[in-house]
């Protein structure tokens, strides 16, 4: 049963759509916190190469989103 559904997500993640803030939240937390770091520290520049190299599909508009996304998240914990 658990590999029928594993051949399943692996079927149907071909057939979704990319959606980078549901790709930032499987992500692991030491990589949440390395974007993070790289957007809030390091500047713009690092962050847009950090989410090229790990999502490669990734397009400048699915990297803005994440910035908005991640700025919004920063907002309203403070």
């Amino acid at each position: 049963m658990l590999m029928q559904s594993g051949l399943r997500d692996i079927t149907d993640s071909g057939s979704r759509e990319f959606n980078i803030i549901e790709e930032f939240s499987e992500l692991a937390p030491r990589r949440k916190v390395l974007l993070c770091d790289h957007l809030f520290t390091e500047g713009r520049q690092a962050f847009y190469n950090t989410v090229e190299i790990l999502w490669p599909q990734a397009g400048g508009s699915d990297a803005k989103r994440l910035e908005k996304f991640l700025y919004s998240l920063k907002n309203r914990s403070h």
